[in-house]
């Protein structure tokens, strides 16, 4: 800033986020089979009450909405902590075609789906 005089608040102008509620408010949630391709503007720890972490993406994919939330299960968030991914990085999720069951902790049949993850190299 210059020497000159302070503005005042009134002298300045007033500045969007870009964070529209209706832009911003989708969840993603990935169907059987299906994909998505965004760049992490932001990740959340712990960010619902499973313990889930929810990312913060804009997608590359030309799919609408533009900016959507995801809340990733342990089998996404750990392979994306081993590749360092944060804000900034592309990064892909697949949601595997086929469902698999399992035995929770108390004895019922779970099913579940495995997910892909891919993340954009640096060097590409």
């Amino acid at each position: 800033m210059s020497q000159g005089k302070q503005p005042s608040w009134d002298d300045l102008s007033e500045v969007s986020s870009g964070n529209d509620d209706e832009e911003y408010d989708d969840v993603l949630n990935l169907d059987p089979g299906d994909s998505v391709v965004a760049e992490v503007r932001a990740i959340e720890r712990d960010a619902d009450r499973y313990g889930r972490d929810r990312y913060h993406l804009t997608r590359t994919d030309g799919e609408e909405p533009k900016y959507v939330s995801y809340f990733a299960s342990a089998s996404v968030t750990r392979p994306l902590d081993n590749a360092d991914v944060g804000p900034g990085d592309v990064i892909g999720i697949k949601k595997d075609e086929d469902s698999y069951t399992f035995e929770d902790e108390d004895g019922e049949e779970q099913e579940a789906y495995g997910f892909e993850v891919r993340v954009l190299d640096g060097d590409t």
